[in-house]
């Protein structure tokens, strides 16, 4: 434990000794500022936190109850072991890309640079518009959260105003203020949702005033096969839902242009993906379905936080109080992914701006480091999106917009695995030996496993295809597919639109850009990581328990 100690130790002394160091070249090699303005101020603790609980939210809390009904309990649980496969290969493509060019707007770039400036175009700006819809949800999450105590519907706009400002807030001061903010909620939500696991393997056991032991007897309710709903279609409709609740792993990807130290800290991030999300999200689905039934009446269209499978686990126990504490607790996380939303299609809307595809103004940084402009718009829209759930016809709009986001996080993890495939072959045709260096971060058994997690994900996307054209006992209709596939037609429109506008094509495997943004070794990762892989395997898994 005392070399432990002394790792710790080196690695505070190490970024505070480097703190506002440059070296010249292509880019600063170790410096605070980036080329693009932003400033390295997200430092180990920050980047790992973001990573393990920074999209733990309405999708996972509030979500999961309406897949629960859908799909049943077996389709619950697949899904969520799907999606964790196939994220924990997909950050490590973008892992490798990430660590070697780590530039804000990350994966939108990559598109361009790697394929075509007609992909990056419709990725970026899909990007941008789905996270600046799930702020709108997100404020009608609170909403919902906050009607738990006070039902007044003349209230919902003071509501959402209140929600507005705490988000919007937060991005008036330094990138480091985000950093310590998401620390700290990140870890809430770590804690929160580890000890409801623990709550519930009590439950289970028959803990609570009900005494009530619970084994697999809600696998096997009248209407269930085998633990299914609606047959294969209930799975099908599931998919989307997990990777709305899983959505936004990838934003480890646009930090990374703010972020200390990439090629130390990022890998670090990425390691823990694949156990987070099996522990947060796929765990807590399977004890869930056994204390939960799959067609509770709560579960379908709840007014407050009721209609979330986790209160209504502690309520049927009859666990008194716990209740509201778990309420305040998912009222905390939806801020949290507020903030995070509005952070991330800032960055995204002024990379975008760098690479001619919004109005410059939106690359415009100050002296912190802040894209203010495109704060202040993404804002706006985001603000203008908020406000429209306060009327039913625009609770309808939003609808519509919202579904872009559920389908955006599949087109984009398509285009993260596809973008990586044509990295490795840029480097390979450049003779560029980035990947066989000592410390380079590499994926591993390239490329069986991003094969499988694209084949994977096209199939969720057909699947979510085929419940929008045959919904669940509904007859096909033009506003069901439309409010369930639109963010597909969209991303194409807007990628076919660009390309014949523009004459657009595709990036010469030898002329493709891996130099620019490009970040080498610098003293501290070096320094950092020569230390790391001196230490024992399980000292180097202690190691990230440091923050």
């Amino acid at each position: 434990m005392e070399q432990k100690a002394q790792f710790d130790l080196d690695l505070s002394s190490s970024n505070e000794k480097y703190a506002g160091s440059h070296e010249s070249g292509v880019l600063e090699a170790v410096g605070t500022t980036t080329p693009a303005g932003l400033q390295r101020k997200l430092k180990a603790r920050h980047i790992q936190m973001i990573a393990i609980g920074s999209n733990i939210g309405t999708g996972l809390f509030i979500g999961s109850g309406k897949a629960l009904h859908t799909g049943g309990p077996l389709a619950l649980v697949m899904a969520f072991l799907l999606i964790a496969i196939v994220l924990t290969i997909m950050m490590q493509c973008l892992g490798e890309m990430a660590v070697l060019i780590p530039v804000s707007g990350s994966f939108t770039r990559y598109a361009t640079r790697f394929y075509d400036p007609a992909l990056g175009f419709a990725m970026g700006w899909q990007y941008w518009l789905a996270w600046v819809a799930v702020f709108g949800a997100e404020s009608s999450a609170f909403v919902l959260l906050i009607n738990y105590w006070d039902t007044r519907e003349n209230m919902t706009p003071l509501w959402i105003s209140v929600f507005l400002v705490i988000n919007l807030l937060i991005h008036f001061c330094p990138v480091r203020i985000f950093g310590e903010v998401e620390f700290v909620v990140s870890a809430m939500k770590i804690v929160s949702v580890i000890a409801f696991i623990i709550v519930v393997w009590a439950i289970m056991g028959g803990a609570g005033p009900k005494g009530r032991t619970h084994g697999g007897e809600y696998w096997r309710l009248e209407g269930l096969d085998n633990g299914l709903a609606n047959g294969f279609k209930g799975l099908a409709a599931v998919f989307v839902t997990a990777a709305f609740a899983c959505g936004g792993t990838e934003m480890v990807g646009i930090v990374a242009g703010e972020a200390q130290h990439p090629r130390y800290n990022l890998p670090r991030a990425i390691k823990t993906l694949m156990w987070r999300i099996f522990i947060f999200y796929v765990v807590s689905m399977l004890f869930l379905t056994f204390v939960v039934k799959y067609n509770d009446d709560n579960l379908i269209g709840g007014k407050n936080a009721n209609s979330s499978p986790f209160v209504l686990a502690i309520k049927t126990a009859g666990i008194q109080v716990l209740p509201d504490l778990l309420n305040a607790v998912v009222m905390i996380c939806v801020c949290s992914v507020g903030s995070t939303s509005i952070y991330i299609a800032s960055r995204t809307l002024k990379s975008m701006a760098e690479d001619g595809f919004a109005f410059k103004v939106f690359a415009r940084t100050d002296r912190k480091g802040r894209p203010y402009m495109a704060l202040i718009f993404s804002g706006a829209i985001a603000t203008v999106l908020s406000y429209l759930n306060c009327s039913s016809t625009g609770a309808l709009v939003f609808t519509w917009f919202s579904a872009i986001s559920g389908m955006a996080f599949f087109i984009a993890w398509l285009v993260i695995i596809a973008s990586n495939w044509r990295f490795r072959a840029a480097l390979k045709a450049q003779n560029d030996d980035a990947l066989d260096r000592q410390f380079a971060f590499k994926a591993s058994w390239h490329p069986y496993p991003s094969i499988f997690a694209f084949v994977a994900i096209v199939f969720m996307v057909i699947c979510q295809f085929i419940v929008s054209v045959w919904p669940i006992g509904a007859k096909p209709s033009a506003a069901n597919f439309f409010s369930n596939f639109l963010g597909v037609p969209i991303f194409l429109f807007m990628w076919l639109a660009y390309k014949i506008i523009y004459r657009t094509k595709w990036q010469k495997l030898t002329e493709v850009d891996l130099q620019t943004g490009r970040r080498e070794e610098d003293p501290v990762e070096v320094e950092l990581l020569e230390k790391y892989e001196a230490l024992p395997k399980g000292k180097r898994a202690l190691s990230y328990l440091h923050f």
